[in-house]
């Protein structure tokens, strides 16, 4: 039998490998980080960080949109065209605006602090 020859074992194979350069990304940019940390002071580093996150967050509701303009064609990538039909088509259009949907609403709770800004809007200052 040989080796990667059915589709799944290719997908899994792909998969492990992408997860394997992430991992090695995410340790080399944290490795990166520590560096700049320890050469300069946090109160440098928090400043930096609060310039860049409407940067940050800009560039995130930038990823959604264009992944609700790209949508229509990424199954056609994924599934190839022999595999692309119009019921896959049709399940695809139906899953779009739901999971756009859920990455803004990721992006509000966690991204921009919502439920941090409403508590601390609900108790008031505590002096």
């Amino acid at each position: 039998m040989a080796a990667f020859s059915n589709g799944a074992q290719l997908r899994r194979r792909w998969f492990l490998t992408l997860s394997l350069v992430a991992v090695g990304g995410v340790i080399a940019v944290g490795l990166a980080l520590w560096q700049v940390v320890e050469l300069n002071s946090l109160s440098t580093v928090s400043e930096r960080v609060a310039a860049a996150k409407p940067f940050a967050s800009a560039i995130r509701f930038a990823l959604i949109g264009l992944l609700a303009l790209a949508w229509p064609w990424l199954p056609a990538f994924w599934a190839g065209a022999e595999r692309y039909d119009d019921r896959t088509h049709a399940r695809w259009m139906a899953l779009r605006w739901r999971v756009v949907g859920w990455l803004i609403v990721i992006e509000l709770v966690l991204g921009q602090n919502l439920i941090g800004r409403f508590l601390g809007a609900i108790s008031g200052p505590l002096a």
